[in-house]
């Protein structure tokens, strides 16, 4: 069928976007259909891979309506995104906008496209906010097909290279065209490569191997590690807060493995575990030891009920599965409804770091990302606190006893170099056995940051 005939189109335009890579598909998914044919409305969906986000997704779909418009067309475009709405008119004058200025828009390219397609095709565009989810049957539709575009096996690509306003378009790896900020985005590559240098020391293949299953949210994991739950930024238990989760996150708990690495002479090679005596003591056996298992799985139970409170009080929606979502999840099945190992999104929790899978709770009832995350970093606040005194406070009293058995006082750390020649403290390093793999495997090459974040 051919649109050249109708002067006068209506679209339902939408997009889909998801954060979790918990589906199949690429991260965007983009459709559209017609809404005022008699008996003959068209549908048309796609896919996007590269900097996701759902203003973007809902941009390609206003593209792709636009571009498959007759000329002299009359068009109304519905869109339940207010973003894509403002960002089409403050950018009507896109043309007489500096290189500059317009290399630091996001989509630019999308953009440019859209309104090159206006001007070339001498179309009239309105567009008109519709309520998300509100029972428009067209809209209605549209969401379906942007939700089957994410399925699309070629994702979809726009050849800039002939637009008036692309006068430059840097490409990523000759591969991926920065319709963005480009600072932000070379900011973006260094991020990845310091993250990616930091996960490959070997004291963190755990957290490596849990980011590279995907377990970890990195965003909300940051804004945690910086977010103050004292109100007061020169408080000193927001001090304290901060060298716990900095200590948790990065497995520099001074344990006794660490504190014989740091101080030989006065711990000699007496590394056992305080709890089990089986173990040598490190901070993921902190975690693993069989005999801090019973207060571990009360402290998730505990934390649980705490969640279920939260939620009910705020959730938007489905208040009334809460504790199912809740007990049934990987952070907290395991402990409440049977004896199971700890499962390894909870041993995130209780290294700091906030998983995907809590941030599936609270998606499933909390309906925006700020009012998640005005609500998870308190939540994780007030779980951090708890195990801290439950787990590392009791491991700290058998420190303390087994310490001044051994005759060893705070100052004996402190006054250290005093207490030992630099002769006597060589002697102890050099006899250290240390175990270094110089050839352990080690992600150095190329990784594309676009992919996946």
């Amino acid at each position: 069928m051919t649109l050249a005939p109708f002067s006068d189109l209506e679209f339902f335009t939408d997009g889909s976007y998801d954060s979790t890579h918990a589906q199949a598909g690429f991260p965007m998914g983009y459709g559209w259909t017609t809404s005022n044919l008699f008996n003959c409305n068209i549908t048309y969906n796609g896919s996007l891979k590269f900097f996701p986000s759902s203003t973007k997704a809902e941009t390609m779909a206003i593209l792709t309506a636009l571009v498959v418009c007759p000329e002299f067309g009359i068009i109304t475009l519905h869109t339940d995104s207010q973003a894509a709405i403002d960002s089409f008119h403050k950018l009507k004058n896109l043309h007489t906008m500096s290189p500059r200025r317009f290399n630091k828009i996001n989509n630019n390219i999308l953009w440019s496209s859209i309104h090159f397609i206006i001007r070339t095709l001498s179309l009239k565009v309105k567009l008109l906010k519709v309520k998300a989810h509100s029972g428009n049957q067209f809209n209605d539709i549209a969401d379906i097909q942007a939700k089957l575009g994410r399925l699309q096996p070629t994702p979809t690509t726009i050849m800039h290279d002939h637009l008036p306003n692309q006068t430059i378009t840097l490409n990523w790896n000759n591969e991926i065209p920065l319709d963005k900020d480009v600072r932000k985005c070379v900011g973006t590559i260094l991020d990845y490569r310091r993250l990616d240098n930091h996960l490959n020391h070997p004291s963190l293949e755990t957290i490596k191997d849990s980011t590279k299953k995907l377990l970890i949210n990195w965003s909300l994991s940051s804004q945690w590690f910086n977010y103050n739950g004292r109100n007061d930024s020169t408080s000193s238990l927001h001090a304290k807060d901060l060298k716990w989760k900095i200590r948790c996150s990065t497995l520099t708990l001074p344990t006794l493995d660490i504190m014989n690495r740091n101080f030989p002479l006065l711990i000699k090679d007496r590394t056992q575990c305080l709890l089990c005596d089986d173990h040598i003591e490190t901070n993921n056996h902190l975690w693993e030891c069989p005999n801090n298992y019973d207060i571990i799985k009360s402290s998730f139970i505990q934390m649980g009920d705490n969640l279920i409170k939260l939620l009910n009080t705020h959730a938007d929606r489905l208040s009334l599965v809460i504790s199912d979502s809740i007990k049934y999840s990987p952070t907290f099945k395991w402990a409440i409804y049977r004896s199971e190992p700890i499962h390894p999104v909870a041993i995130l929790l209780l290294k700091s770091y906030i998983s995907n899978d809590l941030l599936g709770i609270f998606r499933s009832h909390i309906n925006t990302m700020k009012h998640i995350v005005k609500l998870i970093l308190p939540y994780m606040q007030e779980c951090s606190i708890l195990i801290k005194m439950n787990i590392w406070t009791k491991r700290n009293r058998l420190w303390k006893t087994l310490r001044d058995a051994w005759g060893i006082t705070k100052k004996s750390f402190t006054k250290y170099r005093d207490l030992f020649s630099r002769n006597q403290r060589a002697v102890a390093a050099f006899n250290r056995p240390i175990e270094i793999d110089n050839n352990r495997e080690m992600e150095r090459g190329y990784i594309n940051p676009f992919n996946d974040f």
